[in-house]
């Protein structure tokens, strides 16, 4: 592939291949390392509803780069398509979950994996009587059971009672013996999903999935065991039906959901909330909705040309006027820079960047941008995939070099109205300036030669007092742990016994790990063995554990010999009851302080005559 530089980002260009097409959503696009090998791939629904004579149809693609590298057909038209991590286990394999109607269906390998079905509500009163009376009654009198159903909300009914409604008079005997039997319950269709994640201690930490069904419900589903976590209501009633969702925040600690209904209104909901709050509403439906994590802001585009900003408590801080009407939105989270930028796509195929209310950058493609994804792709980690309207796409590479700062871009623009053309040449043809970082660090050189003596003394004493300050958190860490049962609410629960077998001087030292929780798997856990070397040997002080799962006792041994005198084949006499401890720590990967911390109290050896 070859690049040519745009402005602030580096175009992507396929040379003499012939381009792929990809007809698809935001939603339906999602950057995952399906293959565990370093190498991230896109993965994009391909959605097909302009062929009139087949039915509407997706298929799942997989590219590398911009080569199609492989598809499978989908059993639906999706709604969104999500990559996840479910678990801790190395090597992390990563989990696509694709939302089709009122199912979602999970990928591992790009197989499946599982399918999950979001459970149905009560069905009306009326409709169950209705379907207990229609199979045992004549059929001249249906006619005046079904004209009580047509009188109920059409979308309280469930399906398969709309299809009956739908159907003649000569079709409905035979649609309700063959259906009189099936459950009657209303199942919403899965309408918006994204991912929360449960704690952000590590790089790829396991997440949730965040459901939204256009019954106004909203799920927060535990993939490990795929089990309901949280469940909540959009509002108190039914007609405001999610579109747009954003999440903000972790599972075990707290989190925000913000949702944007079709009638144009924005609802926040809190973990400590079973019904959202309506903060803001406005006149026309809604394009895009984001919940910024920086500083806790709302940005929301409508189909009117207009960028707003709101805070959580629905107050308007800004807005801008827009020169077309915004089509999608997307965060842009640069972490080497400390900032997240807002991408909006516009009518015409203007893509604008900006950074709070400032405009920063701008993009310009051919057409109109449909769908918008950022991340890590391939190798490169700040990738911007961008598909237009007929389906061509186009990947822009964001340059290592670039700065957004608004405050030098607002200056640039009214300077630029007043500076020549004369003046410009001269300011580009200028020696530079050297970085300010060039001009610190000679400087500090030039400091430590002056005064080498004490530069070195200060050293030592900071060295040392380092060491002090970490000898006295291991302590402090160690001392804090000392329990049989681990007090770390963001991982499962697990409990340390020890027996130690043998009269000496080898001892066998039995270590049993037990997972306390109903549901959660305990992964990635290391036992780590200490002792006083003048008393004691031991062949293996560490062992990693396997997952151990609920309600199954994992058990691991260790073999422990007794120091002894080498002339009386006795302990030695500085062996007393106090330092005649093994000291046992349990640890989990990644983490400094470990979960738990106890001391084993070893019996007194017999001599080795």
């Amino acid at each position: 592939m070859a690049t040519a530089l745009t402005t602030n980002w580096l175009h992507v260009d396929i040379g003499d291949e012939t381009p792929q097409l990809l007809s698809t959503l935001s939603s339906c696009m999602t950057l995952s390392d399906v293959q565990c090998d370093g190498y991230v791939r896109l993965l994009a629904a391909d959605i097909s509803l302009e062929d009139e004579e087949e039915q509407p149809s997706a298929k799942l693609k997989v590219f590398r780069g911009l080569k199609l590298k492989q598809e499978q057909p989908l059993p639906g038209i999706p709604t969104a398509i999500e990559s996840l991590y479910i678990d801790e286990t190395e090597p992390k394999t990563p989990v696509v979950a694709v939302a089709i109607a009122e199912s979602v269906l999970f990928y591992r390998h790009l197989k499946p994996y599982f399918k999950y079905t979001v459970p149905a509500l009560d069905a009306e009163e009326l409709e169950l009587e209705v379907w207990r009376k229609l199979p045992v009654m004549k059929s001249d009198t249906h006619d005046a059971l079904l004209q009580l159903l047509k009188d109920v909300d059409h979308a309280k009914l469930s399906r398969k009672t709309q299809r009956l409604l739908q159907l003649s008079g000569d079709e409905r005997d035979s649609f309700i013996s063959t259906h009189k039997d099936s459950p009657v319950g209303r199942v919403g269709n899965i309408v918006a999903m994204c991912c929360l994640k449960r704690v952000s201690s590590s790089p790829n930490p396991p997440s949730h999935l965040v459901l939204a069904t256009d019954t106004g419900r909203v799920f927060v589903l535990e993939p490990q065991g795929f089990n309901l976590v949280y469940q909540a209501r959009t509002c108190s009633y039914e007609t405001a039906v999610p579109s747009l969702i954003s999440v903000h925040g972790t599972y075990e600690t707290d989190f925000c959901i913000v949702l944007g209904t079709r009638n144009g209104g924005v609802y926040l909901l809190r973990k400590a909330n079973n019904e959202g709050q309506e903060i803001l509403k406005l006149t026309t439906a809604l394009t895009g909705l984001l919940l910024l994590p920086v500083d806790q802001t709302i940005v929301v585009t409508s189909m009117e040309p207009r960028y707003l900003c709101y805070s959580k408590r629905g107050k308007l801080l800004f807005q801008l006027q827009l020169e077309a009407q915004p089509v999608c939105i997307l965060p842009l989270m640069l972490a080497h820079l400390g900032i997240t930028l807002v991408a909006v796509a516009l009518q015409g195929g203007v893509v604008k960047f900006f950074l709070q209310r400032f405009l920063v950058d701008e993009l310009v493609l051919p057409e109109t941008v449909a769908a918008m994804l950022y991340g890590r792709m391939g190798m490169e980690d700040h990738v911007l995939t961008l598909t237009t309207q007929s389906g061509e796409i186009f990947i822009k590479i964001l340059r290592r070099v670039t700065r957004f700062e608004a405050d030098v871009v607002a200056a640039a623009a009214s300077a630029n109205k007043t500076i020549t053309n004369s003046q410009r040449i001269a300011e580009a043809s200028s020696i530079l300036d050297k970085p300010k970082k060039s001009s610190i660090f000679v400087e500090q050189a030039a400091r430590e030669k002056q005064k080498a003596k004490a530069s070195y003394g200060s050293f030592q004493v900071e060295l040392w007092r380092l060491r002090h300050t970490a000898a006295r958190a291991t302590i402090d860490a160690i001392n804090s742990s000392e329990s049989t049962i681990s007090g770390d609410l963001t991982h499962a629960p697990v409990k340390l016994s020890a027996e130690v077998c043998g009269s000496g001087p080898a001892f066998r030292l039995y270590l049993t790990v037990q997972n306390l929780s109903t549901f959660k798997m305990a992964s990635n856990l290391i036992v780590l063995l200490h002792a006083d070397r003048r008393h004691y040997t031991m062949s293996q002080t560490l062992a990693r554990l396997p997952s151990v799962l609920p309600g199954i006792p994992l058990r691991v041994d260790f073999e422990v010999v007794a120091v002894l005198d080498a002339l009386d084949k006795l302990p030695p006499a500085s062996l007393t009851p106090d330092n005649s401890q093994i000291r046992v720590m349990l640890l989990k990967t990644g983490q400094s302080k470990p979960l738990i911390a106890a001391a084993v109290a070893m019996p007194q050896s017999e001599a080795a005559f």
